[in-house]
């Protein structure tokens, strides 16, 4: 007889155990039908999930943050539907939420073009607008395998293959297509109303650069067509902006291949960042804060001690020089404790 608490804290008592979708449907005909999952207890969850205990309930729309989170999650899905029946061929990979939106690594002959981009796109929203049902179920870890291989998804395969054999491995459907996920999911594709395919890219499998190149194809998905929108527009307004075009128009810097990151300045552009810098100099002086500089490259010693080599050393620029190995410093702090500790100081 679960008695279940929600967000205001109002108490719902069953005599048996029961779906979120009932439980929603109970509290409101519009709730129900808003509805794209729900959180029992800090887990989120499918609206199947039956309930059969006293728990912690809210139920999440399109206007939760969480719940937008379903939404992205499910709209990766209808990517990965949409391009296998444009392009057969094409094998599935992960298809994570990031911030903003999601994306789908696929492994494909050819390398997806914007034209593809505008058909994949197109059929994502024919196939939301069929309204389909989504559907979790849960199978063994054998069964899995051999289906995806079957399938000719042998990248999913291999992905369940290296699960430890106590894993649960769930499965989600909505019409022809099915795919490995832990979810939770929309119940059913209408949820996915306000989407947009961004940009493609390469991206090695597994971040390996030693294995094979796929394609990420990136996307955005909101609660609403307005927010989308809103996105939409920040976007432009940040590529209108972006400093990387502007400094190429203005002549005041530009980057190279040859230096990643880093910038080539331009004699005007150059002004203008010693302009500032002698400004940040003049407010620090007027503050009584007092300057100094230290090397740019240091030894591995101190990056130990700091706790820079053992966290951050494979993100970090280094080089051996006559048997020493040394590291391009990634920030100040660590040289200018060195400066600190050469005298005692008073608190």
């Amino acid at each position: 007889m679960p008695r279940l608490t929600l967000p205001d804290n109002t108490e719902l008592n069953y005599e048996q155990p029961i779906t979120v979708a009932e439980v929603a449907a109970d509290i409101g005909p519009g709730l129900r039908k808003a509805a794209v999952a729900a959180v029992v207890n800090d887990n989120s969850v499918d609206l199947s999930f039956e309930i059969s205990q006293d728990a912690r309930l809210k139920v999440l729309t399109a206007k939760d943050e969480q719940g937008v989170e379903v939404i992205r999650h499910s709209t990766a899905h209808l990517l990965a539907q949409a391009t296998k029946q444009l392009h057969p061929s094409a094998q599935i990979t992960i298809g994570p939420v990031i911030e903003d939106g999601f994306y789908y690594d696929i492994a494909f002959e050819r390398g997806f073009t914007d034209d593809d981009l505008a058909e994949i796109e197109s059929r994502m929203k024919t196939i939301a607008a069929q309204k389909l049902n989504v559907s979790r179920s849960v199978v063994t870890k054998n069964d899995a395998v051999a289906m995806f291989r079957e399938m000719g998804e042998h990248y999913k395969a291999q992905i369940i293959d290296e699960l430890p054999d106590s894993e649960e491995i769930t499965l989600y459907r909505q019409g022809d297509f099915v795919d490995l996920c832990r979810g939770p999911h929309v119940p059913n594709t209408e949820h996915l109303k306000a989407f947009k395919l961004t940009k493609v890219a390469g991206a090695y499998w597994r971040g390996d650069s030693s294995n094979e190149m796929l394609q990420r194809i990136y996307g955005t998905a909101w609660g609403s067509k307005a927010d989308l929108q809103d996105y939409l527009d920040r976007l432009e307004q940040a590529r209108l902006r972006d400093h990387r075009k502007l400094g190429q128009e203005l002549d005041l810097f530009h980057f190279q291949e040859e230096a990643p990151g880093m910038v080539f300045w331009h004699d005007r552009g150059w002004q203008l960042y010693r302009l500032v810098e002698n400004y940040i100099r003049n407010l620090l002086a007027d503050y009584n804060y007092t300057e100094v500089h230290t090397p740019q490259l240091l030894d591995r010693s101190l990056w130990e001690s700091s706790g820079h080599w053992e966290t951050f050393k494979e993100n970090m620029f280094t080089t051996d020089i006559e048997e020493r190995a040394y590291a391009l410093k990634p920030m100040n702090c660590p040289g200018h404790v060195q400066v600190f500790k050469r005298s005692l100081r008073s608190y």
